[in-house]
């Protein structure tokens, strides 16, 4: 089977944007120049989403930088009244089975001056089924304003990205700029600036919690910052069910607490007072149905994987307070407070026609 990464061929743009190398040495006069910005939305500061016109119609995509590749949702399907095809592409999942999905064709795609047609996006495995079964957000009527999908790094990566969550604004920048040259917004405080890797899809960054190093994940599409019971136990030293760990309602299975994270630091800029939820470990209750023997490698399979590669997602209960300027070429994240009293400095290019 076909193993589709985080960026996947036969996505034709007609968005002009620059490429090559960025210029070197101290001497370097390349300017950040736009190419894109739009004004996202949200709802209860939870995640943000992009107006965008797929075949005709204005529809809205949730940002998510942990999104793997662009996709529509089983909803999205129905609204739009697209039929899902038999695939062998699957997506790798973190610390679980790669995921088998259905692929879908966009006629007509734009996102302000980014435009496609006959783009390939993803869509959950249907089993072969055209019409995309249930909803899967939104009502099948396509009347409700709730995102029928996910915008993720397949776009993302041929820009580097700015992310305001203050003002909810969206910019795309050519990637032939100055190294380092992006802080074009009034900083209110200390920059942290970060490298960035593509892990599984997703955007990773070194941070450290309560001055413990850990991997964060940027999960645009989390309402809530997370980490596992393990993790935050065995490496993060919580005391799950103490004073900064009180346990909380979940309807996922288990218990999960609500920690107060003292300090969270990405680069020199520090967070205080940091709200993360634990969530049980992957296959935690496995030992409660079935086989016991069963249940407990599974149990055993999931503790394991959680703490080879042991992560905090940063979600939107922390990120809605943070300015983050993703700068793919340079493999790095630039990250302030939230700061709108300066707009961009530079105007978007004009898209060429097909």
């Amino acid at each position: 089977a076909m193993r589709a990464t985080y960026l996947l061929a036969a996505l034709p743009l007609t968005c002009v944007f620059a490429g090559g190398a960025l210029a070197q040495g101290a001497a370097c006069t390349k300017p950040l120049s736009l190419r894109n910005e739009v004004q996202m939305t949200s709802t209860n500061g939870g995640p943000s989403s992009i107006p965008v016109k797929i075949n005709g119609t204005d529809q809205k995509l949730t940002l998510a930088t942990a999104g793997t590749t662009t996709q529509l949702n089983p909803n999205g399907l129905k609204v739009l009244n697209l039929e899902a095809k038999r695939s062998d592409n699957v997506i790798d999942v973190p610390l679980s089975d790669p995921r088998r999905m259905d692929e879908v064709t966009i006629a007509d795609f734009s996102l302000g001056t980014m435009h496609g047609t006959n783009v390939k996006w993803m869509t959950p495995f249907t089993g072969g089924r055209g019409g995309g079964g249930g909803g899967f957000g939104g009502d099948e009527s396509g009347s409700s304003n709730r995102p029928i999908g996910t915008f993720s790094l397949n776009y993302m990566l041929l820009y580097d990205m700015d992310v305001d969550f203050g003002s909810d604004k969206l910019r795309f920048f050519s990637q032939d700029h100055c190294p380092g040259g992006v802080l074009y917004w009034k900083a209110p405080g200390a920059v942290g600036v970060v490298p960035i890797s593509i892990d599984v899809g997703r955007v990773v960054v070194p941070v450290t919690v309560n001055g413990k190093a850990i991997n964060a994940v940027i999960d645009t599409a989390s309402p809530v910052s997370s980490v596992r019971a393990a993790v935050a136990q065995r490496l993060l030293g919580v005391e799950l069910g103490g004073p900064k760990a009180p346990a909380k309602p979940t309807g996922f299975g288990g218990t999960s607490y609500g920690w107060t994270v003292d300090s969270l630091a990405i680069g020199a800029l520090k967070l205080d007072n940091v709200a993360v939820t634990v969530f049980p470990d992957i296959n935690a209750g496995a030992g409660d149905h079935g086989d016991g023997a069963k249940g407990m490698a599974l149990q055993a399979s999931g503790l394991k994987a959680e703490l080879s590669k042991p992560e905090i997602v940063l979600g939107m209960d922390t990120l809605r307070k943070l300015h983050l300027f993703f700068s793919f070429a340079e493999k790095r994240l630039y990250v302030t407070g939230t700061d709108t009293s300066l707009p961009a400095a530079a105007t978007p290019a004009a898209a060429k026609t097909p």
